[in-house]
């Protein structure tokens, strides 16, 4: 999920409802707010309590809700894991500590502190060099509610082929990168994608035609989905807010981080062409 602002920069509350909303009629399989593409680095504690609830309010029994857990350190993360299992979350999402530290022996002892207070199952994203997909695998032996390991570093899909080898217990490989690999990820064994939420519709459509044996519709879509995939390579999140405006789930597109609108006139009128050409595939009118 991407976090809205007005003007004003405050967290629009409306909006961050409509959008829980929105993508559980997209029928997505899961949500989580917020992580990296969410802008928690700008959020408050006092914030990110709050509106957690607001989220898994929103879309609680409809979807599945992972809340993001990480924080400056453990005794922060702890408390985020406490309150998304008192708000009724599905799953904690958890990145390492905001200072970034690549020490294992840190990184470890801050994972197992967050599980240590939620019975929640728990997803943890790679965030850092020193979160490698060896060490990921190591770590799952160390926490049982460990069972979604998001890759983002490295050869993607051969991380995920990586996983599916080597795990000794269940383990669900998932993804990021805007879902610019997903149909090559999928054929590998990947249990997911985490990507913007502005064609939240359009990557879960191309998800459940996967799986239920029409690849070749599948591929068809996703040649059409993927020149946003590309557009946000280089414009960063603030096009995932442009699409939600357009779709009437946002109001703004303000970012807390930058006040400069990154998309210029041919960046926006190659929105429109993608836009165009998936309409007549949107769940959500």
């Amino acid at each position: 999920m991407q976090t809205p602002f007005l003007e004003t920069l405050e967290i629009d509350e409306e909006s961050l409802a409509r959008e829980s909303d929105f993508l559980a009629r997209c029928r997505v399989h899961g949500i989580v707010w917020p992580a990296g593409a969410g802008e928690s680095k700008s959020l408050s504690f006092r914030e990110r309590m709050q509106f957690s609830e607001t989220v898994a309010k929103a879309a609680k029994g409809r979807v599945t809700v992972l809340i993001g857990v990480h924080g400056a350190n453990k005794f922060e993360a702890m408390e985020y894991a406490r309150h998304a299992e008192k708000i009724g979350a599905d799953g904690l999402h958890a990145l390492g500590p905001t200072d970034d530290t690549t020490d294992q022996e840190i990184l470890t002892d801050y994972f197992q502190s967050i599980a240590s207070v939620s019975k929640l199952p728990m997803c943890i994203q790679v965030s850092n060099a020193g979160m490698t997909t060896d060490f990921l695998l190591r770590l799952a032996d160390r926490i049982p509610s460990l069972r979604i390991l998001k890759l983002e570093s490295g050869n993607v899909p051969h991380e995920v082929t990586k996983v599916l080898r080597q795990r000794n217990r269940l383990l669900i490989p998932s993804t990021g990168g805007g879902a610019m690999n997903l149909i090559h990820e999928m054929e590998r064994g990947s249990g997911g994608t985490m990507a913007g939420a502005g064609f939240a519709d359009i990557q879960a459509e191309i998800w459940d035609l996967f799986h239920s044996g029409k690849k070749q519709e599948a591929r068809a879509l996703f040649a059409k989905f993927l020149p946003s995939a590309v557009l946000e390579r280089r414009s960063t999140f603030v096009l995932q807010k442009e699409i939600l405006r357009r779709r009437g789930v946002f109001r703004t597109v303000v970012m807390r981080n930058t006040r400069r609108f990154p998309l210029d006139a041919a960046d926006l009128k190659e929105l429109d062409e993608i836009m165009e050409a998936l309409r007549p595939h949107f769940r959500v009118a």
